[in-house]
């Protein structure tokens, strides 16, 4: 299991309780797993959608872990397998497989530059590379201009007396986020709620996995965090609120934004991508968001910014090319827009480029 993102953790422990598998993951990876299967059940029951597991599959899943340090090696039969950091988020890993013939690495969800959290992926020199390839041919701006932009906006809604609403994802963007703004803006009163205050702690309990640990720390220290409802009730005067859910569906960033929402002094900061049918995406192209069952208009000023941890189409080709790989195969992308320019961008390279189809075997 490469990360603990639930689109890539949420079928798990249906594995777990049907085909009895053995869960291999580094030591956050596997802590943060209970939380976030929890927070998945949660909300399949309240928003009625069916899950294939239930929460007796979470003790199972819970109890299959194998966890494992980075470059430390492990065997499988006759395979040697080593867990390299994937710099998504903390402790997010690239698999490395060596087998009596080829030496495989799966990328998993990567980004080969630094953010506030975590390093930047490094190349393993492989034979077959499997990559994904999220955002093949789109390159993302450069991070450091968007972090400007981003703490300029800032500093415009505080100066006009209005509260920020950063929606943000518990797992990886709160934590990114209270950074950013905690080196550039120590000055200001900053909230957070939602999960992303247990990822946190747990990521601060697993140091090896963060790119400063220190840094995490005094930003939490720093920051004030939402516990009860006078606490809510109390950050709706805070300069920013950072919450969950960033994509404005469900979370106390609903929440806030009912009560945020008639004073055009305050403003929305969208830090991630939002996805068809969410919140986020319907406040971008409508206006509008569901707010507790009834579609509300939305007239604050709003603007979104790529805070994305994903590597862009330029990291993907220059990651390949230093991995040494002769066979790359594309996956976790979109199949019309993404594969096509990144395929072609790595063939020019001279790699063997695969285009996998669900249902279709492929021998490399």
């Amino acid at each position: 299991i490469t990360h603990s993102h639930i689109d890539h953790l949420g079928m798990v422990p249906w594995l777990a309780s049907n085909h009895n598998t053995t869960l291999h993951a580094t030591n956050l990876t596997a802590a943060i797993s209970e939380m976030m299967w929890y927070d998945c059940h949660k909300v399949s029951s309240i928003e009625g959608y069916p899950l294939p597991w239930d929460k007796r599959d979470i003790d199972l899943a819970l109890s299959a872990w194998k966890t494992h340090a980075f470059n430390e090696s492990w065997h499988q039969d006759d395979w040697k397998l080593e867990l390299h950091k994937a710099g998504h988020i903390p402790g997010a890993a690239m698999l490395h497989v060596e087998t009596p013939n080829k030496k495989v690495l799966f990328s998993g969800d990567f980004d080969t530059r630094d953010s506030q959290l975590t390093v930047g992926a490094k190349p393993v020199k492989s034979d077959v590379l499997f990559v994904e390839g999220t955002y093949g041919g789109r390159d993302h701006p450069p991070k450091e201009e968007e972090n400007e932009r981003f703490i300029e906006r800032v500093i415009e809604v505080v100066d006009r007396g209005g509260t920020a609403l950063v929606p943000a994802f518990a797992n990886g963007r709160t934590q990114d986020v209270v950074m950013l703004l905690h080196k550039y803006l120590p000055e200001l009163d900053v909230h957070v709620d939602g999960m992303g205050k247990r990822v946190a702690r747990l990521q601060m309990d697993h140091p090896e996995t963060l790119r400063d640990p220190s840094a995490l720390e005094s930003a939490w220290r720093w920051c004030r965090r939402v516990s009860s409802k006078s606490d809510r009730k109390k950050a709706l005067d805070a300069d920013v609120i950072v919450s969950t859910s960033g994509m404005m569906d469900g979370g106390p960033s609903i929440w806030y934004l009912n009560r945020l929402r008639h004073d055009r002094k305050n403003a929305i900061l969208l830090t991630g991508y939002q996805a068809r049918n969410t919140g986020g995406r319907r406040l971008l192209e409508e206006g509008r968001v569901p707010i507790f069952g009834k579609l509300a208009s939305i007239e604050l000023d709003v603007d979104q910014y790529s805070f994305s941890t994903h590597a862009g189409h330029q990291e993907i080709v220059q990651f390949a090319e230093e991995c040494q790989a002769e066979d790359v195969v594309i996956y976790h992308s979109d199949p019309n827009m993404a594969r096509p320019p990144l395929a072609e961008a790595l063939e020019s390279k001279g790699h063997r480029v695969h285009l996998p189809k669900n249902g279709e075997s492929e021998v490399i």
